[in-house]
């Protein structure tokens, strides 16, 4: 007759559970976070706000004869308005009753699974709002495809989406026309710069395949007023519904295409860009915040690498000098650097964020019914469901009152080892 085995004891042993629940997924705003923070935040109605601007100077400066001579008619500045309207967005969350039940105290779990989502919402929910406001050019776009993959899209930042997220794919901005599918992200892989899909890559999404917020409606100046919308160089296009071609210059953002490595002289390049275009002494008021990802983080360390000298003969001690101090530059140019992992590679946005300001017609809280905040979902036949639901609702749009007080260094070399290079 055979021993006993550890299975015919199986029923007897303690199980371990470790009381640490790990997050494995990006859940933080940076950028997003600071604009709240920092800016004027006006409530309105659903009518659009008016936002003025003095565009042109006015006066008529000539030489003139004292004698009699002709003093000319003159002309004073010259005003005009643009236009924001708010954007909606909303994250829908579900739990099952079991889900509560099963963990509603500290004996069945080690964290309750409905104050779990409550507090993951929040979080997923300001990153959200971060990613489009990174990537937005008012049309709610979040990124184009790089290529794509079995099962997977390959993008310029993976970490621009959240797992479970809806995403519209649109080969043109042109509304219903342009719209491909609708798709799933299983999960955000940064490693492979890949967001992998609940199922197949549908027909028609290629390389650059426009990804949308689900339920955009695909078109301009449809959605959120993004970095992408406000810090454009040129006269093309418009501001806050004003044409940038009828003032031009007025409403055009300094901006340097590097077509390069970084070098503190193509950022010195781009401070002047600023001082030349509204003047020395508001740039140096503008308390500037550079925004950019690792990887322009990484490139202005190694202008720092690149420069350093070390005298070996006078190192004590046995080991070789580290040539890396404990946490990367915090600053460029004296300016402070808020890196954002949900920022743009290969590009640093100079931000007045004192001259941001936000409009809100609702602002961010629980989607509520007479104060319910919590909704049962119902099953095919009419009757409830074990499952309930909460959403997170928003209604705003932001603004950037000094165009010439922002800037973007543009097309610069991504450093070895960062985004696929």
């Amino acid at each position: 007759m055979p021993g006993a085995t550890v299975s015919q004891a199986i029923a007897s042993q303690h199980e371990f559970l470790r009381p640490d629940l790990e997050l494995l997924y990006l859940a933080s705003s940076r950028l997003w976070s600071r604009i709240k923070a920092r800016t004027d935040i006006k409530a309105i109605s659903n009518r659009p706000a008016r936002i003025p601007f003095e565009a042109l100077s006015g006066g008529k400066f000539r030489s003139w004869n004292p004698d009699g001579g002709n003093l000319g008619t003159g002309s004073g500045p010259t005003e005009v308005f643009g236009n924001l309207s708010c954007t909606f967005f909303l994250q829908a969350s579900q739990y099952s009753a079991l889900a509560d039940w099963s963990t509603d105290t500290d004996d069945k779990a080690i964290k309750a699974y409905v104050s779990l989502t409550q507090q993951r919402a929040a979080e997923t929910m300001a990153g959200y709002m971060e990613s489009v406001f990174v990537t937005s050019d008012g049309s709610n776009t979040i990124d184009t495809v790089v290529s794509t993959t079995t099962g997977g899209l390959v993008v310029h930042n993976a970490n621009f989406f959240q797992d479970n997220q809806d995403i519209d794919c649109y080969s043109a901005l042109t509304g219903a026309p342009g719209f491909i599918a609708t798709v799933t992200v299983e999960s955000v892989d940064i490693a492979n710069n890949t967001i992998w899909l609940t199922g197949a890559v549908p027909g028609g999404v290629t390389g650059g395949t426009y990804l949308l917020v689900s339920g955009s409606a695909g078109v301009p100046n449809s959605g959120l007023n993004g970095l992408r919308n406000y810090l454009v160089g040129g006269n093309a296009g418009s501001y806050m519904g004003v044409l940038r071609s009828s003032y031009p210059g007025k409403f055009s953002t300094p901006v340097v295409s590097v077509n390069g490595s970084l070098t503190p002289s193509i950022v010195r390049a781009l401070q002047a860009q600023i001082e030349l275009a509204i003047g020395i002494d508001k740039a140096e008021a503008a308390e500037l915040v550079a925004h950019c990802n690792v990887d322009m983080r990484a490139a202005w360390e190694n202008v720092g690498i690149q420069i350093t000298r070390v005298m070996y003969g006078e190192i004590k001690g046995d080991s070789s000098l580290d040539m890396l101090k404990k946490n990367a530059p915090g600053e460029i140019a004296g300016r402070e650097l808020l890196v954002n992992e949900r920022a743009l590679p290969g590009l640093i946005d100079f931000l007045g964020l004192k001259h941001w300001f936000r409009l809100e017609t609702k602002s961010l809280d629980y989607y509520s019914i007479q104060g319910q905040t919590l909704f049962p979902a119902y099953a095919a036949d009419g009757g409830l469901a074990a499952s309930m639901l909460f959403y997170l609702v928003v209604g705003l749009q932001t603004g950037a009152a000094q165009p010439r007080l922002n800037a973007s260094l543009t097309n610069i070399t991504i450093p070895h080892g960062y985004f696929g290079n």
